[in-house]
């Protein structure tokens, strides 16, 4: 798992624009339609931002994770659609500019029959909420909430070294606190009742994508956790409790609400799920990587048999490519256009039953000449 970049390269990479830059042109002009009524939202175009601007709120959450009795504090993010020009500034861990989100701005009513549609999006090592800021407002942009946690302990402000065990364990909890959050808003916030959480979709940057395939349902390995709780590699101070060992096996660090996943720039964790812990997985696993990029992806794909598996390599695409955009190799602006449009095509169809992005997602419809595709179902 590879640490982002520090937040002083990042700024002078990317100026007062991180983590969402480079932004294209395009994201200055989302604004909404003039009326809703009959409006379909799945004929907006998927390879192209919606009609809204994104709004974004953010507070701290508090709760108990399994396996442990200290109470554990995490910033919660949510952008979603508004028809708001202006809005308050937006910065992500008090440090990261967001010039396109509009913070605190009243939310556009929903345009989709059931509510929001919502996308949950866990950052990488070392990460924070906003590093796939682009992604969030993308969706934010065609009618969706996305809600994602600030991983304590695993921040750019706030990481253990070594990452303690427990943090394993919370990670994926985190994911199910955000979305009980958003379920339980109190009925004066404008969100309240109005999102449709039984079913939602899971993306993950790096070590965000170990929260993907834990909370869609992979089978933890008990000798592997054996293994790793005893100084046998995937945990680095290779010590657990019985408590953590008990929590890591106990089947409850998934969430039903996941119906499928996008993991990006990170592969399945064998230490952890072993060689046949990806198989229980309740849903579609839609993952992307970049050449530039080697982090295992040729050999999880070899081995993710007996489950709908897609695979996007992208030409020149490296880690940030699916997160902050900075990359030497590849234009960020391209590496966001294919990223948001395959993103947003495979949620479509997995939550609204969207069969007009069929092609982009069997590939006959290319999204670009620079993604190699590549399919394998049970």
């Amino acid at each position: 798992m590879k640490p982002l970049l520090p937040a002083a390269l990042l700024l002078l990479l990317c100026g007062a624009l991180a983590p969402g830059c480079p932004v294209s042109a395009d994201d200055d002009d989302t604004t909404a339609t003039d009326d809703d009524d009959g409006v379909d939202p799945l004929s907006w175009a998927v390879d192209a931002p919606g009609p809204y601007n994104a709004g974004w709120r953010g507070w701290d959450v508090s709760y108990t994770p399994l396996g442990q009795s200290d109470t554990r504090t995490i910033g919660f993010n949510v952008w979603y659609p508004t028809e708001a020009e202006e809005g308050d500034e937006v910065r992500y861990m008090d440090v990261f500019l967001d010039t396109q989100a509009k913070g605190n701005a009243p939310a556009a009513p929903p345009v989709h029959a059931d509510g929001y549609p919502v996308m949950v999006y866990s950052h990488g090592f070392q990460g924070w909420s906003g590093t796939s800021s682009d992604l969030c407002r993308y969706f934010a942009s065609h009618g969706w909430v996305v809600v994602a946690p600030d991983h304590t302990g695993n921040t750019l402000i706030d990481h253990s070294d070594p990452l303690e065990t427990a943090h394993y364990l919370q990670k994926p909890q985190d994911i199910r606190v955000v979305l009980d959050v958003l379920e339980d808003l109190p009925a004066t916030d404008p969100l309240a009742g109005l999102t449709d959480t039984s079913s939602v979709v899971l993306s993950g940057h790096s070590f965000g994508s170990y929260s993907t395939w834990a909370v869609l349902g992979a089978t933890y390995d008990e000798a592997s956790i054996d293994s790793a709780c005893s100084g046998g590699g995937g945990l680095p101070t290779g010590e657990c409790t019985a408590e953590q060992r008990a929590a890591f096996l106990s089947g409850e660090l998934d969430d039903p609400r996941v119906v499928g996943s996008i993991p990006m720039a990170g592969t399945i964790r064998r230490s952890f799920f072993g060689a046949e812990g990806h198989r229980s997985v309740r849903g579609p696993v839609f993952f992307m990587s970049g050449t530039g990029d080697p982090v295992g992806q040729q050999g999880q794909w070899d081995s993710m048999d007996q489950i709908d598996f897609t695979w996007i390599e992208v030409e020149g695409g490296c880690h940030q490519t699916f997160a902050t955009g900075v990359c030497a190799t590849l234009d960020g602006v391209e590496g966001f256009a294919i990223v948001d449009t395959y993103a947003l095509a495979f949620a479509r169809a997995l939550l609204l039953d969207d069969a007009s992005v069929s092609g982009t997602l069997d590939g006959t419809t290319p999204v670009s000449d620079k993604v190699t595709f590549a399919r394998q179902q049970p």
